[in-house]
């Protein structure tokens, strides 16, 4: 994936500094939880895999206070499909469960009220829960446990980014090349590479490396786990944007996904006809604040390294 990298600081349409990143305080990281612990959650995947692939990013959860807004723009946008499990609603992509939404009562994310939250595999989250604290992250919450779903340990990076580490009782997704509407990979965007790559290495036992080490652009590095790259890491594109989670949904057109987000009452906040795009990326923010990415992407376009 080719890094997109912007000058300038989003605004809001009345002209103030739009507070991107607010969903990634301490509160929403309590609510997440708080929230999910008392719901019958769906599990990770649907039937037992015996998989577990540690470092393997195996979930995303939306969290905002506008469940209906949420799920009629993501509907409309990516064909998805909701079952609804008690408070928490399951998304689904072509009949696949690949998502959650958590409801946000409280309005703890201000205003930015919506939030994607990734949660990675973890092999023993009790373990790593004094980890965590040695190498600069703060446990938010955990040890704990969720029906159906498994163990988990909610903490933040360094840095300050959220994300949810978890034993899945029913094994992690097998790796798979992602479907139209799937996840396609996942940035952690930072104010400190090197300290977050150095955190994350030590977290998930990752190799890490740099991928344009010889272009005169801002650092992107990748984690990997037996030679599969998960995620990227690079600097936070916007001036006073704290560090964060960013998901990126496989489209196969990215341009017209975002003109579609824009109609449904999104933002788009990088589009794809920037000249670093090469027209295969975007960022949209939905209507309640969210961040998520769009991005075409095809098979073939990268070696059996680089397949995610």
């Amino acid at each position: 994936m080719r890094r997109i990298v912007l000058s300038g600081v989003p605004h809001r349409a009345d002209g103030r500094l739009r507070p991107f990143g607010r969903c990634v305080q301490l509160l929403l990281l309590g609510l997440l939880l708080a929230a999910c612990t008392p719901m019958e959650l769906a599990p990770i995947t649907p039937a037992p895999t015996g998989h577990k692939q540690p470092g393997q990013v195996i979930w995303h959860d939306l969290v905002t206070d506008d469940v209906e807004s949420a799920k009629q723009f993501y509907g409309q946008l990516f064909g998805w499909r909701f079952e609804e499990h008690g408070r928490y609603t399951l998304i689904l992509n072509d009949g696949i469960p690949i998502a959650g939404i958590v409801p946000d009562k409280k309005g703890a994310a201000g205003y930015e009220r919506s939030c994607w939250v990734v949660c990675l595999s973890e092999a023993n989250v009790d373990d790593v829960a004094g980890l965590v604290e040695r190498i600069g992250g703060q446990v938010i919450k955990g040890p704990g446990e969720i029906a159906n779903r498994g163990r988990y340990l909610v903490v933040r990076d360094p840095l300050g980014a959220p994300l949810v580490l978890m034993h899945s009782a029913t094994g992690d997704p097998m790796p798979s090349d992602p479907p139209i509407g799937g996840w396609l990979w996942d940035e952690l965007w930072t104010s400190d590479i090197e300290a977050a790559v150095s955190f994350y290495q030590s977290l998930g036992d990752y190799a890490a490396q740099q991928v344009n080490p010889d272009e005169d652009e801002i650092g992107y590095w990748v984690l990997m786990t037996d030679d599969r790259w998960q995620a990227g890491i690079t600097a936070v594109p916007f001036e006073g944007m704290p560090s964060q989670w960013v998901p990126v949904i496989r489209v196969a057109d990215p341009a017209a996904v975002t003109a579609a987000a824009a109609e449904l009452g999104g933002r788009v906040v990088i589009t794809p006809d920037h000249p670093l795009s090469g027209g295969s990326v975007s960022l949209i923010e939905d209507p309640l604040g969210g961040l998520v990415m769009v991005q075409s992407w095809q098979p073939e376009e990268s070696s059996d390294k680089e397949q995610r």
